[in-house]
């Protein structure tokens, strides 16, 4: 078999294959063979009708399904021969088929870039204060209390620190964002940091059985894409007003709140938590600026195909989702994502060979071993959901991108964020 490769405009290349005669005939052979031993021709038992009768009933079909048998044989080897590093499925063009029965054809295919050697020198990162301050674990204590608090119907005007309960009727509606339009047993707590200001500010003062239209201005970026940027009236009529009976901060305190055995130890707890989760939040800063700068460092081609697969995910995602969305808008949107994403994924495998970074079996122990902590189950469990999961792939790869990031940010010059 003669293979031809043309290099094309970015990452394409044409592949020429010719595949000679005596391949065509041999397989040619055997398939009209296997059909005469399955097929019952008039005024023949099965299997014993003469060849010419099977090819002059069959042939061509025969034909044109070995000619597809061995394109999709043969386009394999071609790439194997060549070494190339195919990135998307071939496009098949120009067959021509010879009298004898040779024939050939061009596929064109994507294939990966070639990276000669990952840069990632001169990275350099921006730290954050991953200590718990002692107003910081104050703060998640209070919260703490809150979420045990328990309730005590008041009668008295509402205040600050309250829950009340509200029937609202929506009045004014502009643009009809919202279909319903009565809310029975609405439950606002009034010191909560995500309830709106204009329930904060204008509810305080009113007793039960009061009413008052007030008029929410939903933020641009709010939550619910439905609202966002809208501006409704309410008409709020108050049922009841709560308040919050806070428990004292003593070792029962600690014991039920977080099986603690004193309020000391559920501090530390805290104290923890805190720059636990402090820590989480710069690791993933730290792999955002990693990305973004190895991406310039190292301006390799994407293989367009790829791109294209990441974007057909995000439309299919939306979809499942069912979102609103215009699909041109979304590829644009996304487009820079997905290459700086397919980007990191070349060179983080690429810089992983030419480090010798690998993932060992003492790193899938320590995956084992988090899962056993987080879910409370032993390590032969945790194997066995991996292997029910069918994520060890997934994890393998998490853990080999999570060591290369481990040796960027050990070379890299850190500095502290400014204040």
């Amino acid at each position: 078999m003669k293979v031809e490769v043309t290099e094309l405009e970015g990452l394409y290349r044409e592949l020429a294959v010719e595949v000679p005669q005596n391949r065509f005939q041999e397989e040619l052979d055997k398939e009209l063979e296997q059909l005469r031993l399955r097929v019952t021709l008039k005024g023949f038992r099965k299997g014993k009708a003469p060849m010419n009768m099977i090819k002059s009933n069959y042939g061509e079909s025969v034909k044109s399904d070995v000619i597809d048998k061995l394109i999709k044989a043969t386009y394999p080897e071609a790439i194997s021969s060549q070494t190339l590093k195919v990135a998307s499925p071939p496009q098949v063009t120009d067959l021509k088929i010879k009298d004898d029965g040779s024939f050939s054809y061009k596929a064109k295919v994507e294939v990966f870039p070639d990276i000669k050697k990952v840069v990632f020198d001169g990275i350099k990162l921006t730290t954050t204060d991953t200590e718990a301050s002692d107003a910081e674990v104050d703060e998640f204590i209070e919260t703490l209390r809150d979420r045990r608090a328990e309730m005590r119907e008041v009668d008295r005007a509402a205040t600050a620190d309250d829950v009340v309960v509200l029937d609202m009727t929506k009045v004014k509606d502009p643009k009809l964002a919202v279909e319903q339009t009565d809310f029975p047993e609405t439950t606002v707590d009034l010191s909560h940091s995500l309830t709106l200001k204009e329930f904060k500010e204008q509810i305080p003062g009113m007793k039960a059985g009061e009413e008052k239209d007030i008029a929410v201005k939903y933020a641009d970026d709010y939550s619910d894409s439905r609202l966002a940027g809208t501006e409704i009236t309410y008409k709020a009529r108050l049922k009841s007003v709560k308040e919050k009976i806070l428990p004292e901060v003593d070792d029962a305190f600690a014991k039920a709140a977080a099986e603690a055995e004193t309020v000391l130890e559920l501090r530390l707890k805290i104290r923890e938590e805190i720059k636990r989760q402090k820590e989480e939040s710069q690791n993933r800063s730290f792999k955002t600026q990693i990305i973004t700068q190895m991406n310039e460092k190292n301006p390799v081609p994407v293989p367009e195909s790829m791109i294209e697969n990441y974007l057909h995910s995000v439309i299919e995602d939306l979809t499942r989702q069912k979102a609103e969305f215009k699909e041109d808008e979304i590829r644009k949107m996304y487009r820079v994502m997905g290459e700086q994403t397919i980007r990191w994924q070349l060179l983080y495998h690429q810089l992983a060979e030419q480090e010798k970074i690998e993932v060992l079996p003492s790193d899938t122990e320590k995956v084992i071993g988090r899962m056993t902590r987080q879910y409370k189950i032993t390590g032969e469990q945790a194997k066995e959901a991996m292997l029910r999961s069918n994520r060890a792939d997934d994890i393998r790869e998490s853990l080999l991108e999570e060591k290369v990031l481990d040796l960027i940010s050990g070379r890299a010059k850190k500095k502290p964020e400014k204040k």
